[in-house]
């Protein structure tokens, strides 16, 4: 018995020191099977016997699951990192400049709205040109200098730039929008004129008349917009003196000063870069700096310059009438589309309009004109008419 103990031991113990050595040629010799399978034709089938003792045993097993375990660390690693698309680059666009848009072919004979100023002015012909991009009987063109004004050393020659270019064109009215750029800068002299004395103020206020000047005696009309709020107190306040002199200047019929401050303030009073476009709807209106304007601000802007143009104008349609507001007794019945009712009698103001004409208590109060004597609504006449008709024609006839 003890033999046969012996004796299974020493099997066993043969049988595992065989498959110790078998396992180490094979790997030494793997390679070579390697070549030798790559060798052999496609499509042929390769057999591998395999005895009791190795059944289910692979050589390559170790170098498998080495490999496998990199291809598996490999997965996770993609997996946990994220996935990097290709984008498109953005095309950026600044906040202030116009899209594009398409503009209606204008009639030979269109009439011009000129827009004179700054970067400003340059937005609000941009936001003008879009408001009437689909009427071809008006045009818009602006004279602007991003960075001028009326200080400084370099600041453009308006007055002249403007007078040249109403003598060469069918110009119906002029926009202006300017003073951002003012800011700081001294008038040229020996010495200087320092920014915001009062020698300046005088010589800025002159500078504005000439160029209101210069236009009123071709007989052309003027919107000029005012200056908006900031949120610097110190700009609001420059800004606040230039308004004063713009609306000052504004005394003329034919010059119309449009105040923008407070339709680009907050509800409390407040200074808020978002409010409603023109159609309503709250969205961002100034620029980072919060003083330049957004497309949508320049919209808002133009609306209500393009709003003083058709009362001024009566419309675009033919219906400018150069001395329509001069003349208080000119009713004009049609192209006042965005005007009140009094506004048909040729001004704004309860001090410009006649309550006790008849104009006005027809027009606007609505009430019924007297009888004229024959006129159909006479009453007398439609008496008199009845009773010539029942006897030219008695009744049972």
């Amino acid at each position: 018995m003890i033999f046969l103990r012996e004796k299974l031991k020493t099997d066993k113990a043969a049988r595992l020191i065989s498959q110790l050595v078998i396992a180490a040629v094979l790997v030494f010799v793997a390679p070579g099977i390697t070549d030798a399978l790559a060798q052999e034709p496609p499509g042929k089938e390769i057999v591998v016997a395999q005895n009791n003792p190795f059944r289910g045993f692979n050589p390559l097993a170790p170098l498998q699951r080495l490999f496998d375990r990199g291809d598996q660390r490999q997965r996770r690693i993609q997996k946990q990192q994220p996935r990097t698309q290709k984008q498109r680059p953005r095309t950026t666009r600044p906040a202030g400049a116009a899209p594009k848009f398409e503009v209606q072919p204008k009639d030979p004979d269109a009439g011009l709205i000129l827009v004179v100023g700054d970067r400003m002015a340059r937005g609000v012909a941009d936001g003008l040109e879009f408001t009437l991009a689909e009427k071809p009987q008006i045009r818009v063109e602006p004279i602007t200098v991003d960075l001028g004004g009326f200080a400084g050393d370099d600041a453009p020659d308006w007055a002249t730039q403007v007078l040249a270019k109403i003598r060469g064109e069918d110009v119906k009215a002029v926009v202006v929008m300017i003073g951002r750029r003012d800011m700081g800068k001294a008038f040229p002299g020996d010495p200087p004129i320092e920014f915001m004395t009062a020698e300046w103020l005088e010589s800025y206020r002159s500078k504005v008349d000439a160029l209101i000047r210069v236009v009123r005696q071709e007989k052309k009309p003027i919107v000029w917009a005012g200056l908006p709020p900031t949120f610097d107190e110190l700009v609001n306040g420059d800004f606040t003196q230039l308004n004063s002199i713009f609306q000052s200047a504004s005394e003329d019929r034919r010059v119309r000063y449009v105040d923008i401050w407070d339709i680009f303030l907050a509800e409390d009073g407040s200074y808020s870069s978002y409010g409603p476009d023109v159609n309503g709807k709250n969205t961002r209106l100034r620029t980072k700096n919060r003083i330049g304007f957004t497309w949508a601000g320049y919209r808002k802007v133009a609306f209500f310059v393009e709003r003083e143009l058709s009362r001024l104008l009566g419309g675009y349609g033919g219906l400018a009438f150069e001395g329509v507001e001069d003349d208080p007794n000119f009713i004009v019945l049609t192209g006042r589309t965005t005007s009140p009712e009094a506004l048909l009698l040729g001004g704004e103001d309860d001090k410009e309009i006649d309550r006790d004409s008849a104009a006005y208590r027809f027009f606007v109060k609505g009430e019924t004109l007297p009888p004229m004597p024959g006129r159909v609504d006479d009453p007398r006449s439609s008496a008199e008419g009845t009773s010539a008709l029942e006897s030219d024609f008695p009744s049972g006839s």
